[in-house]
């Protein structure tokens, strides 16, 4: 029988509680809902990790804007786990649970690109939002030159419209 020292105790609780600890994780999105925004998605990490279920997406929004970007089945996100219980928070009121770094209080909070998939931006200094072939597009250059690029029809709707060549 093997003696275990204190300190060979500690290191083994403190390692096995830093184990049971989420920080982020890079997952799969199983299925999605978006009219709530959130998702069922699964840790790539560990091929015997459970799927996270009921996973609140989140997005650049303020309180008066949204951007919105339209995740999908087999999309790979970043999740990120927070330090407190956000059930307060998400469902409006209640008492916060003790728990920190759980899975029961993760958010996906954006897509990720391995490097095994590389997509050439051709305007790394620009804003832009684009389908991954950079066929349409919506830039805003540095000096505010604003350009719409589609392969397809470009629709504008409003009560009036300003062109100014």
């Amino acid at each position: 029988m093997t003696k275990t020292t204190m300190t060979q105790f500690v290191s083994e609780s403190i390692e096995e509680n830093l184990m049971n600890m989420n920080t982020c994780l890079i997952c799969e999105v199983l299925e999605v809902d978006m009219n709530l925004y959130k998702a069922d998605v699964l840790p790539l990490d560990d091929p015997e990790a459970t799927p996270i279920l009921d996973v609140p997406f989140s997005f650049w929004q303020t309180e008066q804007f949204v951007i919105q970007v339209p995740f999908k089945k087999g999309d790979i996100v970043l999740v990120v786990c927070s330090q407190a219980d956000i059930d307060p928070l998400m469902f409006g009121g209640g008492e916060a649970a003790s728990r920190s770094f759980s899975a029961n209080d993760a958010l996906i909070v954006g897509g990720v690109n391995f490097f095994t998939k590389p997509l050439q931006n051709v305007h790394p200094e620009d804003v832009l939002i684009t389908d991954k072939q950079f066929k349409n597009k919506i830039r805003i250059q540095p000096d505010g030159e604003i350009f719409i690029e589609s392969d397809n029809k470009i629709t504008a709707i409003a009560p009036t419209i300003h062109l100014n060549p």
